[in-house]
């Protein structure tokens, strides 16, 4: 990679991961597809990893104390197992369908969540034990996929920084998985040192800067935002991600 490519992730690492500090998803889905303008997908995804990992290691110790451990606890249990089996089994798969699944899902989800009483519903607490294992599974073949965790963690007892604090943890324990499985897989980190680098502290910053903004921001804005955010993802990973890149091969 060139010096100046690298310096474009770098930039990219830190205004992404301030955005995700201060909306809880969407900086990395836009830092994956920046990335994927410069490497091949075998790379991007597992760097991707690195730089999302430092990014979410600062969020989850800027809102330690507001974390929801009962969440938390049920979503790891069965992750490692879905990781496993993303490795094993859905390597092979075309991400494209599994990105407008993934967009389809996020949609569909907002909606019903805005119909009669699912509108006051939330996630039960046994469901997270199965979204942890999926999770797992998918991070491995698409990346990203903050927009399903994003829906599912909108619950009417956390706070706005209860629930980005806790889709940190989510992405920290994804992250880490991610790359303790490439790395059991042969993918050599050491040839993109340089370029994790610059774009781990640019990561770093950048969280901190979202974090200071998402103290000052009004609770019914940031939900507003938030799905705004999740839609918009939801909208690319369907047109841009999965027919867009299908139709264009």
């Amino acid at each position: 990679m060139t010096t100046l490519e690298i310096l474009l992730l770098s930039g990219a690492a830190f205004c992404t991961s301030a955005l995700t500090a201060v909306v809880g998803a969407g900086g990395g889905t836009a830092l994956i597809a920046i990335m994927l303008q410069v490497m091949s997908s075998a790379a991007a995804i597992p760097v991707h990893g690195v730089v999302q990992l430092a990014s979410n290691t600062t969020r989850v110790y800027l809102l330690w104390r507001y974390m929801a451990w009962p969440v938390i606890f049920r979503f790891a249990a069965l992750m490692p197992l879905g990781v496993w089996l993303g490795l094993e089994l859905f390597q092979g798969l075309p991400t494209e369908a599994i990105q407008i699944l993934i967009g389809c899902f996020v949609l569909i989800s907002l909606a019903a969540r805005q119909i009669g009483k699912w509108r006051e519903s939330d996630v039960p607490l046994w469901a997270f034990f199965p979204i942890g294992f999926v999770t797992g599974a998918l991070n491995m073949v698409v990346g990203v996929i903050a927009p399903i965790l994003g829906v599912l963690v909108i619950r009417k007892d956390l706070s706005k920084e209860a629930m980005v604090g806790t889709l940190g943890f989510f992405g920290f324990l994804g992250n880490l998985l991610k790359i303790a499985g490439f790395s059991l897989i042969g993918f050599s980190f050491i040839e993109f040192g340089p370029t994790m680098l610059l774009m781990v502290p640019a990561a770093i910053i950048g969280t901190r800067v979202g974090r200071s903004v998402l103290a000052k921001m009004d609770e019914r804005y940031f939900l507003l935002g938030f799905r705004i955010m999740l839609v918009g993802l939801a909208l690319k990973l369907i047109a841009v991600d999965g027919l867009g890149f299908a139709l264009s091969g």
